[in-house]
């Protein structure tokens, strides 16, 4: 028996809608994906703009007497300071988080949060090192050097310690991407403050930064204990992202601004 000449048409309408309609998902969810992939973006690289806008900020309120107040001087070392940046993001990879990886393509917010306070910190360790008088850019390169280094070897101990990367990277877990971007702040801060001042000697900066940056390891001691009672499991898979991501996170940053507050002027310090 043959089947009338409305059972085809009624087919072929079905499957074009059908058809057209996935297409229309396929392409929402592609403009979708695109949307959000540049705000993550956008996030990023403004938060590289805030952190050069830091360096210049600092170095034309509080450089060196040739530096200060000079737009010359003061765009070479915010210059210096994106290369800075640029080379430490690279090393951010090594534990466990990548700006390109995890914060642009994968769109994590974690690790968008956790990269963004990395950044800035950096940016402190890097401005820190270049504030105060010195006979030349290079010893505000090892000043700076030392900042910075101290500074990674904090979060590498903290991620042997407590693998903070995976809770952020792998289970995308928004408090401890918090808390690690608490933690760094704080130890960029300290450590910061504590390579700031006229330079002497490579070995007074060294022990001014053991004797001003004593409290940022054992800010790290606390934040490792922190990590393991806090971090994911099985029995709270996610856990709340305020009592246990953002208040951690400010208590790190109360704790260093007392300390750096403490401390008071460096040495040198314009008035």
């Amino acid at each position: 028996m043959s089947l009338p000449l409305e059972f085809f048409v009624d087919a072929t309408l079905r499957s074009f809608i059908n058809l057209q309609v996935v297409t229309f998902d396929q392409r929402s969810s592609e403009h979708r994906l695109s949307v959000s992939r540049k705000l993550f973006r956008c996030a990023t690289r403004i938060c590289i703009a805030a952190s050069l806008g830091l360096i210049a900020a600092a170095l034309w309120q509080w450089g060196a007497a040739e530096v200060r107040g000079w737009v010359g001087a003061v765009l070479y070392l915010t210059a210096l300071g994106a290369f800075w940046l640029g080379l430490s993001s690279k090393l951010f990879s090594l534990l466990g988080l990548s700006v390109r990886d995890d914060a642009m393509e994968r769109k994590n917010p974690a690790a968008l949060v956790a990269l963004c306070c990395a950044l800035v910190s950096v940016a402190l360790t890097f401005a820190g090192g270049n504030l105060g008088e010195g006979p030349s850019y290079w010893d505000d390169v090892f000043s700076a050097a030392l900042a910075t280094g101290g500074l990674f070897a904090l979060w590498l101990l903290l991620e042997l310690g407590a693998r903070v990367s995976v809770s952020v990277a792998e289970e995308r877990d928004l408090a401890s991407g918090l808390r690690l971007g608490g933690f760094l702040l704080s130890a960029g801060l300290v450590f910061g403050r504590a390579v700031a001042g006229d330079w002497h000697s490579e070995s007074v900066t060294v022990r001014d930064f053991v004797h001003d940056g004593w409290p940022a390891p054992v800010l790290c001691v606390v934040a490792l204990c922190v990590e393991r009672l806090l971090r994911p499991s099985r029995q709270r898979p996610f856990p709340p992202w305020l009592s246990c991501g953002l208040i951690p996170a400010l208590l790190y940053l109360l704790l260093a601004g007392a300390w750096v507050w403490h401390l008071g002027k460096w040495e040198g310090m314009p008035t």
